[in-house]
């Protein structure tokens, strides 16, 4: 939870140097994100779920339609990158909700772990989350 990984390699949402948490709104969209950008190798991991409860106030939101042309491309856009860049460096919240590249209708939520307010949020313990062997193919 300290977007590390983000930091050092950047991501959709970010250049690298800034640190962001990437989060999704189901377990479901979780589990389709990993499945898109890991290798099916690492299903096999011992993958965790944290569940995370933000205040709504605390949650700026990108809608598609806001959003300029390729900010889903692969890979990551400039203008996708500029955008998470804007949001960290306003700090007005420390959440921001974003369309899934991988299903548009649907939202990744970004944290600033370095926000100020992020203490605002609940986080709960790990608790194991392990991929249906049937995935592994």
């Amino acid at each position: 939870m300290d977007g590390e990984g983000a930091r050092l390699h950047g991501g959709r949402w970010n250049p690298p140097g800034l640190a962001v948490v990437y989060l999704a709104e189901s377990r479901a969209l979780a589990a389709l994100e990993i499945l898109v950008h890991a290798s099916r190798d690492a299903l096999i991991l011992d993958w965790l779920l944290l569940e995370v409860e933000i205040p709504d106030r605390l949650v700026g939101v990108m809608e598609a339609k806001d959003l300029p042309e390729g900010w889903d491309c692969q890979p990551s856009s400039p203008e996708a990158r500029a955008i998470g860049r804007k949001w960290i460096s306003e700090a007005k919240y420390p959440a921001l909700k974003v369309p899934s590249a991988v299903i548009p209708e649907e939202y990744a939520v970004l944290l600033n772990p370095r926000h100020g307010k992020i203490s605002q949020m609940k986080i709960s313990e790990p608790r194991a989350f392990p991929f249906d062997r049937r995935l592994l193919g």
